[in-house]
């Protein structure tokens, strides 16, 4: 390990380590009774301007915070306007709380042990439009024990409740259920970051543009051939590659996060410079004014 790592990491024990440190950090796990989030998510809104203190104990505790980043900005050699701006986003602030929580209660480990996962994969649902030949989860009809929406919406609050960041949308096709949007609202009211597994099919103008708004970060299409008759035939339903590639036409378009996720067999082990040039020619379909984002997951079987 560089010398510079190790000293750093020393410097972590001894400045975020200690009993004094990891009290003050237990104090901003409480929840804030001004924004539903933690007191030291709260604070870290207030310092990169997102927020405003509201309060006394507020005020204090988002000084003390405050405080602490300008003297570790110095300390580490970073520029306090670029931390600011890197906290400004929601998820960023969630998952520095994340690893403050576990330093909080186990001190710095190596690696960091933590309270809870970053990431969460949902399967929302046993329900497919799908018939593909490789799926693990045997999805095609929703089952008799699915959630309803109330109890969604409790596990939403829940997986909130335990600080995880993120949180993923699998399936089953997850965008087949009407209930979907309401409940990726409540993930995203809750600073959550929602990302998807998807076949694409589904997704319309109309859609992306609603996923866009309800705060997908992120979404994963399966794609597994630039040859529509081959895809066809690995998803199980005609004309599967046709509305997949215009699902993930409408994503760029409305500058969402797109990830082209391909199975790779033995029927398109060829495939692999071909998708990425799929991929990369779907990149200028946007309008100039949006950016649109391609990038790939690779899965293999034998």
């Amino acid at each position: 390990m560089p010398s510079q790592m190790i000293d750093t990491l020393k410097l972590l024990k001894l400045t975020m380590g200690n009993h004094f440190s990891r009290g003050i950090l237990r104090i901003g796990l409480k929840p804030c009774p001004f924004n539903g989030t933690t007191e030291i998510e709260h604070a870290l809104a207030i310092y990169s301007g997102q927020s405003h203190s509201a309060g006394i104990s507020c005020a204090m505790y988002s000084s003390l915070v405050s405080a602490i980043l300008r003297a570790s900005s110095s300390i580490f050699d970073v520029n306090p306007e670029e931390l600011k701006d890197y906290l400004k986003d929601k998820t960023t602030r969630r998952g520095l709380v994340s690893v403050l929580r576990g330093i909080a209660n186990y001190g710095i480990t190596k690696p960091q042990i933590l309270d809870a996962p970053f990431l969460v994969v949902w399967n929302y649902t046993n329900a497919c439009n799908l018939k593909c030949k490789h799926c693990y989860q045997n999805a095609g009809k929703q089952t008799s024990d699915e959630l309803t929406l109330k109890q969604k919406l409790k596990v939403v609050d829940e997986l909130d409740e335990a600080g995880i960041v993120a949180l993923a949308f699998s399936g089953g096709e997850p965008l087949i259920k009407r209930d979907f949007f309401e409940v990726a609202k409540r993930v995203n009211e809750r600073g959550i970051f929602i990302a998807i597994a998807t076949n694409g099919t589904l997704i319309t103008k109309d859609m992306a543009r609603k996923l866009k708004e309800v705060g997908v970060g992120y979404i994963e299409v399966s794609l597994d051939s630039t040859n529509p008759k081959v895809h066809d035939e690995f998803r199980g339903v005609p004309g599967a590659f046709e509305r997949t590639i215009k699902g993930i036409k409408n994503c760029v378009a409305e500058g969402l996060y797109t990830c082209i996720a391909t199975t790779f067999t033995k029927i398109n082990l060829n495939e692999e410079l071909p998708i990425v040039e799929l991929g990369l020619s779907l990149i200028h379909i946007s309008e100039p004014t949006r950016l649109g984002m391609i990038s790939y997951a690779v899965f293999c079987l034998k």
